[in-house]
């Protein structure tokens, strides 16, 4: 059956198509454009509370399915936006959809340590090593650089989640 119980045949549709075919766009190679707005009504409408329920609140529901492509392509955006050095960031970004009786609920990030300097920036900053007595030791493109204070700079803030947050959901 068609959708909303409307048979191919009946009179509401011939006369929903004449009234597009007088109204329509004029016809530009065997294609034609019109537009109409449908309004539906109902009167007497019973809702079946647990079926209600599940499509609200269930992850496995209509608004769930939905909310999940959007997280998803959330994820997805924003693994393609953080930063890249060694790929741990962009590996760690999880999505983790759950439906409770009051709603539902999507969360996406990361749980590395540095996930959150990454997305915010930091402030410049000193680092010095743990034990005190000890020194710092990295690498600067062939040199071995060991000193006891490191001045950081700082890094900027890449935004990588709420960035998408926003383009996603308007």
């Amino acid at each position: 059956m068609p959708a909303w119980g409307i048979i191919p045949d009946s009179p509401a549709l011939y006369w929903a198509g004449k009234g597009l075919r007088a109204k329509s766009v004029p016809r530009t190679r065997s294609s034609y454009v019109a537009r109409i707005n449908v309004q539906y009504s109902f009167t007497k409408l019973v809702i079946y509370k647990p079926i209600l329920n599940f499509e609200l609140n269930d992850p496995k529901g209509m608004v769930g399915r939905r909310l999940h492509r959007i997280g998803l392509d959330i994820k997805r955006d924003a693994q393609a936006q953080a930063g890249f050095k060694t790929g741990a960031l962009k590996k760690s970004i999880k999505l983790e959809h759950r439906g409770h009786v009051n709603g539902q609920t999507l969360r996406i990030g990361s749980s590395l340590h540095y996930a959150l300097a990454h997305h915010e920036g930091t402030k410049p900053h000193i680092i010095t090593p743990n034990p005190p007595n000890k020194v710092l030791q990295f690498s600067k493109g062939p040199r071995i650089i060991r000193t006891s204070v490191v001045r950081h700079p700082g890094t900027r803030a890449n935004r990588y989640l709420s960035d998408q947050l926003r383009r996603h959901i308007r």
